[in-house]
């Protein structure tokens, strides 16, 4: 529980600071360090007040021999994803996109504002996350450690999986066996090497069901900051409010309930409010105007919801990594076809799939894909299992209430997200929230040795093909130059990359003018030393420097010498 509290009072106090430091543009090292010199007094004084107590001793190890070995897989996995994280450039399309892009604009504006980007989302989304990562960037100066969040998330989210099954009455050998499970899932392997934001909402999530399931006054106050956290983190904080109710109502007596609501309301005011706070002064709507928000919720037609929940579902069916023969593959699509012409599900209607992007198809994933992969094979032979089989153990008085509480915790998420959000390929990522309240079940079916040996073999392969096989960090990625390593998802962009690298002075103004899905972070330079203006709505006086992006044909007045793209389609303009 330490290690629990102890994520969410880290995570507080820098989303605190920066939120306190963006209303005087002091988002600086000097102005972090004075905010937490501050905290650190009072922390000290509160202590000296309490009589000085110790922090308590750490647990005994489990030496169960089942248990070693699993830790130490997720150990290896560990190791190497960190070296990831040190050794090679940020590069997964979201982060060059807007996760980075946002975080590089605050840090050179000292707070975070809406700028005049050519990417509204950057404004308009939720910051909790990329405040983390702003803060490693701030003492930095630099993203070598950018990363790091999401892998400390992995783990925090592992500790409270922990927790929780030991607040349901399971032993600590079982226990920590869920815990070191979470780790190996494919999709929280992939995006432990990002700065994706999912393992961060999903760890404020588990930690703050960890804590409320406590008995202290305590541990419902930290409660509360976790939950405030998580909806200051990711809009679909959203889709998580079911199975938080659902787990509420029926493990939680009234009066701490009670607590746990007005320490959650105040969570949310001192954590989580200050982008929806902004978004209201600056557009009149707390989730802000963007074209990527007001596209997102479906058109509700029964067919539509059934067909979201249908493929969400199947895509669980997950062999990233793993590139099983051909034969099994067809045969897994064949039936997934079958049934969904059984069901009369429409694989894709209108109503609720994204527009402009791919569409489902029956082919199981195989591709290891930070967007796009979900759990890998313990999805569907544990994750989903437990889930159902606990559902009907509830229904047929086999288990309580608490338990069937966590086994609704996948279902409602998935209606959840079926009836906010138009389906899409990356959906089964935000699962990453509720499958964490699902491994806590996990010691009631793995009581046996030899069930619990076929799981660590699945989860060390999971977790081995997963980081081998990962698109966007391929093997003797550390090699690669930063052009060369971010243009692994977009190859068409490397030369622009190279020339805006070699061309372009580090300490430059540069002018860009973007298309919405345009790459924005890459143009600060490796140590954010350059200064983006955003045209049109920015002047283009004294540039020397624009760098047009995806079919962008209008240029600044003025003559310029242009250095064109024909396979990005981009224009680098430089002054004559």
């Amino acid at each position: 529980m330490f290690a629990v509290a102890w994520w969410v009072l880290v995570c507080a106090q820098v989303v605190a600071a920066g939120e306190l430091l963006s209303l005087v543009h002091g988002l600086r090292p000097l102005g972090y360090a004075l905010v937490e010199a501050v905290l650190l007094l009072a922390a000290l004084a509160v202590w000296l007040r309490a009589g000085r107590p110790r922090p308590p001793l750490p647990p005994r190890p489990v030496w169960a021999p089942l248990v070693t070995a699993l830790a130490l897989v997720v150990l290896v996995g560990l190791a190497y994803e960190l070296f990831l994280v040190v050794a090679s450039a940020p590069n997964n399309w979201d982060s060059m996109h807007y996760h980075l892009a946002r975080v590089a604009a605050w840090h050179e504006q000292g707070s975070l504002g809406y700028f005049p980007t050519h990417n509204a989302i950057e404004n308009v989304y939720p910051q909790n996350a990329e405040l983390l990562v702003l803060w490693t960037i701030s003492f930095l100066g630099r993203d070598v450690l950018a990363a790091l969040p999401q892998l400390l998330a992995s783990l925090a989210t592992g500790a409270s999986v922990f927790v929780i099954a030991r607040r349901l009455g399971y032993g600590r050998r079982a226990s920590a066996f869920s815990g070191l499970l979470f780790p190996t899932l494919t999709i929280v392997a992939l995006e432990s090497v990002t700065t994706q934001n999912d393992l961060v909402e999903a760890s404020f999530v588990a930690a703050a069901v960890a804590l409320a399931l406590g008995r202290t006054r305590v541990e419902t106050v930290l409660a509360g900051l976790a939950l405030g956290l998580a909806a200051g983190t990711k809009f679909s904080f959203l889709y998580a409010v079911p199975a938080l109710v659902a787990i509420g109502l029926l493990t939680l007596p009234k009066r701490r309930l009670a607590e746990l609501c007005c320490a959650g309301v105040a969570g949310f005011l001192l954590l989580g409010s200050y982008a929806y706070v902004q978004n209201i002064v600056e557009t009149g709507r707390p989730q802000g105007k963007a074209q990527q928000v007001s596209d997102l919720p479906p058109d509700l037609t029964f067919s539509g919801i059934v067909s979201s929940i249908a493929r969400t579902g199947y895509r669980l069916v997950d062999l990233s990594g793993f590139d099983p023969p051909a034969a099994i593959t067809s045969h897994i699509a064949g039936a997934a076809k079958r049934t969904f012409r059984l069901l009369h599900i429409p694989p894709n209607p209108a109503a609720s799939t994204t527009k402009g992007t791919f569409e489902f198809t029956y082919e199981a994933n195989t591709a290891a894909s930070e967007d796009s992969s979900a759990f890998g094979p313990l999805g569907f032979l544990l994750l989903v299992p437990l889930s159902l089989g606990f559902l009907v153990a509830w229904a047929l008085r086999r288990t309580d209430r608490r338990h069937g509480a966590f086994a609704l915790a996948l279902p409602l998420y998935v209606v959840a997200l079926a009836l906010g959000t138009r389906w899409n390929l990356y959906v089964d990522r935000f699962l990453v929230t509720p499958a964490a309240l699902t491994l806590p079940l996990a010691p009631a079916v793995l009581r046996f040795g030899w069930l619990r040996a076929a799981v660590v073999v699945v989860a060390a392969a999971t977790l081995a093909v997963a980081l081998l096989h990962d698109a966007s960090k391929p093997r003797g990625v550390w090699n690669l130059s930063r052009a060369e390593t971010q243009a692994i998802r977009w190859p068409e962009l490397e030369p622009v990359l190279e020339a805006v690298e070699a061309r372009v002075p580090a300490q430059a103004r540069l002018g860009v003018d973007l298309h919405p899905l345009d790459w924005e972070y890459p143009w600060w330079g490796p140590r954010l030393g350059r200064r983006l203006v955003w045209l049109p709505e920015q002047s283009s006086a004294g540039l020397d420097w624009v760098l047009l992006g995806s079919r962008i044909s209008a240029r600044p007045p003025g003559h310029w010498c242009a250095q064109r793209f024909p396979a990005s389609h981009w224009t680098l303009l430089h002054r004559c």
